[in-house]
């Protein structure tokens, strides 16, 4: 299913989105049933996605080097992936990296597999990311949520977010820059991460 045959239909179900094709998924995001173009990413906006995301990845092998058994939880990560939040309306959004509980390969993502969900800010993203993303992730209950600013260098500043007890909307509970933190983010929730700086650089090294 192309764009220009959505033009006359109602609001988007989970099914109508599925069947659309690739290239229209991977350029939209659906908010409230409605396709909604993504801004737009420049390559150092993706290398610091995918930095994250990696640094990200390290943490949970070494979560899964310290814990093992029934008891542990498995846990993935994913850069630019569909994230449904609810059903009805649709939204499904694709943050820049997410900690996720493991899923099928081919299952699509639910906000109840969701631990964190990180945005990369742009100038084209502020207010999506702050405003109308922070609100939906938090709406949808997903524990933790980062913010990552950068320059040419790097990351230079990581907000994280949270739901604390029942809240319904997130509270900072630290912010990192990178010109007077020794780590960009050190939490032992959900699990044990620790990534620095260097972690998160995105320019080659001189």
């Amino acid at each position: 299913m192309t764009i220009s045959e959505l033009e006359f239909q109602q609001l988007l179900s989970l099914d109508d989105y599925l069947a659309l094709d690739e290239d229209v998924q991977r350029d939209n995001e659906v908010v409230e049933g409605r396709l909604v173009p993504r801004e737009p990413r420049s390559r150092p906006h993706q290398k610091m996605g995918f930095r994250l995301a990696n640094a990200f990845e390290a943490a949970v092998l070494k979560y899964k080097a310290t814990h093992s058994g029934e008891t542990a939880t498995c846990y993935e990560i994913n850069t630019e992936v569909p994230l449904q939040l609810w059903e009805v309306p649709l939204t499904v959004r694709k943050p820049d990296a997410i900690v996720h509980r493991c899923r099928g390969q081919f299952e699509m993502l639910e906000a109840r597999d969701a631990v964190i969900v990180a945005e990369v800010i742009s100038r084209w993203s502020v207010s999506r990311d702050r405003i109308h993303k922070m609100g939906e992730y938090a709406k949808a209950l997903i524990p933790h949520y980062l913010i990552v600013q950068f320059d040419e260098l790097g990351a230079t500043i990581v907000e994280h977010y949270a739901l604390i007890g029942t809240d319904t909307s997130y509270s900072k509970v630290g912010i990192a820059h990178r010109d007077r933190d020794i780590w960009a983010l050190n939490v032992t929730i959900p699990f044990e991460i620790q990534i620095g700086w260097p972690d998160l650089a995105v320019a080659l090294p001189v």
